[in-house]
Formats: C-alpha cells, sequence, structure tokens
C-alpha cells in the first residue's frame, strides 16, 4: 500500500507558507568556500540551499519528494530523489551536510545519520537544525504532526547527539533557542 506524501501535495504552497522567514540561523553556522560541496538533505525546494548557490561550487538537495525538487530546479538548484537512509553518493565527498526541519520526518533517523556521515569529506561538518520537542510550541507541532498522519518522531537534541557515536568525530556543538536546535559536527580530518 502507498502511502501519502503530505510534501508532494504542498510543494507548489511550501515555500509561500515556511519560506518567509528571513532570520535564518543555520547561515551563520555554514561558512562555505568556493571551493566546497554542500549537500542539504531533506531540502525540498531549496528555501535554505538557495541561500548558499554563489558561495560554493557545488550545491545538491537529497529529497524523496520529487515535487518539492521540481520546486528546486526552478531556483537553479540540482536535486538527487533519494532517501535519506540511502544516500545515493560516494563516500567522504562533501565538505558540508546539512538537514533542516527533515530529522523527525525520515522513517530510521540512525541510518540517516550513518548515510549522513558516510558522504561527509574528513574535516567535513554536518549541521541538523530541528524542532526542540522539549518547547511546549514543538509538541504542539508534534501534536499536529500526529494528527496529519506525517509519522513525524521528534527527539530531544541529547537523544541525536548520543546517535552519533563515530570513532572520527572531531568535535560536537549544540545550540538551542526559542524551541529550535543545531547540533554542529565536526568529523576529523585526515591524519597525514
Amino acid at each position: 500500500m502507498s502511502r501519502f506524501d503530505h510534501f508532494n501535495v504542498i510543494s507548489p504552497i511550501y515555500d509561500l507558507v515556511f519560506g518567509k522567514n528571513t532570520n535564518l540561523r543555520i547561515l551563520q553556522f555554514v561558512d562555505l568556500e568556493k571551493q566546497h560541496s554542500l549537500l542539504d538533505i531533506g531540502g525540498g525546494t531549496g528555501r535554505i540551499s538557495q541561500h548558499f548557490l554563489n558561495q560554493a561550487k557545488q550545491v545538491i538537495i537529497a529529497d524523496s519528494a520529487k515535487k518539492m525538487l521540481g520546486e528546486a530546479h526552478r531556483k537553479g538548484i540540482t536535486g538527487v530523489n533519494a532517501n535519506s537512509e540511502a544516500l545515493p553518493f560516494q563516500n567522504d565527498v562533501f565538505d558540508w551536510i546539512i538537514m533542516v526541519d527533515a530529522f523527525h520526518h525520515v522513517g530510521d533517523q540512525q541510518r540517516t545519520i550513518e548515510e549522513m556521515w558516510r558522504s561527509l569529506a574528513p574535516g567535513g561538518r554536518l549541521i541538523i537544525e530541528e524542532p526542540d520537542i522539549r518547547h511546549w510550541v514543538v509538541k504542539l507541532i508534534a501534536l499536529g504532526e500526529k494528527l496529519l498522519l506525517m509519522r513525524s518522531h521528534f527527539r530531544k537534541p541529547d537523544e541525536i547527539i548520543n546517535m552519533m557515536d563515530f570513532d572520527d568525530t572531531d568535535s560536537i556543538d549544540l545550540s538551542t533557542d526559542m524551541g529550535i536546535a543545531w547540533i554542529r559536527i565536526k568529523k576529523k580530518s585526515i591524519q597525514k
């Protein structure tokens, strides 16, 4: 039985509803250089990735909703139709990987983290921006998504960090503000 895909249905209006936020703190955390490549997992219409197009050599969105990727394509962003649990990229490819407001939507969160880490280049950085379920507004959002049968699974920031138990981790930082958590993790560089 096929599953209803909420994001393909709302793709034409997604940016009208969610794209108006101009206070995007994640932009402060991503320090791209021209030679860098960035992967936005679950990046949908490209509402975040569009800010990085002229800052890096490559910006790619991986998303399972084809209609969302169509909206990103209209913005000039390369999209790959893929699930986060099985990314179609080689190991150690991307300098930056971001996932904004999407982690709670994936089916296998541990596998998603492993795939992101596998795709991240040595010295690369991964940022997960996620609603903080400890905040009362996010609890209401989680309830709403349950009522809409979205199969969301929100986790506390510390639970997400505990899923990132990699030997080649250089550092992990956590910031929270007004119901949003930013988990920033850096992969160790290759020792020469």
